[in-house]
């Protein structure tokens, strides 16, 4: 049964582009498949910093071109554990996570228009 779990989790991808539209010919060279976050369309890449990463002395230092209206931290089970709104033309912020327990943690920022960043850090 093993054998046959990662070739039918293959398949169903496989089979889930091709209901989308996007098939992708199978062969023996599409063995493995990577999944990464697409950008909508007309949104361009943030320059967002955030650093040091793994956190290791309970705060985290956060910047961007552009201005930061928010900040959220979710623990790994998608629970808000940090909220705090900025002044327009914020681009730098620190924040103080010496509370948490260690572990991953998702980082939320806000930017104007309700476009949002996110990435993962780890607290030590």
């Amino acid at each position: 049964m093993k054998k046959w779990l990662p070739f039918t989790a293959i398949l169903f991808f496989w089979a889930a582009s091709a209901i989308a539209g996007d098939l992708i010919p199978f062969s023996d060279s599409h063995a493995s498949f990577s999944f990464a976050i697409q950008e909508s369309a007309g949104q361009q890449e943030r320059d967002v910093e955030i650093f040091p990463n793994p956190v290791t002395e309970g705060r985290v230092t956060i910047t961007s071109s552009e201005s930061i209206l928010s900040v959220q931290v979710l623990n790994i089970t998608g629970k808000m554990v940090f909220n705090q709104d900025y002044q327009p033309n914020t681009n730098s912020v620190v924040v103080e996570l010496d509370k948490m327990e260690k572990g991953i943690y998702l980082v939320r920022i806000v930017f104007p228009g309700k476009i949002t960043h996110t990435e993962k850090i780890m607290i030590k």
